[in-house]
């Protein structure tokens, strides 16, 4: 009979330079005058301008695209095919955690927007940023669940 032994070490806590400006969240953050106040007290923040309206339109122009290839009957047209049976599976909160959509090109063109990077900059106080992205949100109009 063979055994198996394990040995663990304990490693040190991560420490921040002092002089890092990372957003902490903690409670303990100065006030910046900008969005990441919204984002201390709300837990969220809209950054507006972070993509420019022409890029956000054909976003949502592919997105549109990507739904109604499902061909289930969604037409974005028609606010009356805003329903469960005719898109693909999308939760209560317009989360939408299947069918590799996060790996879309208008997913990856979203979070590659240099607004977006910096907003992330920002609150890291770096950029040399690593991306996950798990879901992306459908938040559509009269959502008949």
């Amino acid at each position: 009979m063979s055994s198996t032994v394990t040995q663990t070490e304990q490693s040190a806590p991560v420490v921040l330079p002092a002089q890092s400006k990372r957003m902490r969240m903690d409670g303990n953050d100065p006030k910046y005058g900008d969005w990441r106040d919204e984002l201390l007290a709300n837990g969220y923040a809209v950054i507006k301008g972070a993509i420019p309206r022409e890029n956000a339109d054909s976003y949502a122009a592919q997105m549109y695209d990507w739904l109604e290839g499902f061909n289930l009957g969604f037409d974005r047209n028609d606010m009356s095919t805003v329903h469960r049976d005719k898109l693909p599976a999308i939760n209560e909160k317009g989360m939408c955690l299947h069918y590799a959509v996060t790996h879309e090109d208008f997913a990856w063109a979203i979070r590659s927007e240099p607004g977006v990077v910096e907003a992330f900059e920002k609150v890291y106080d770096d950029a040399d940023l690593l991306v996950s992205f798990d879901a992306i949100n459908l938040t559509l109009p009269k959502y008949v669940d």
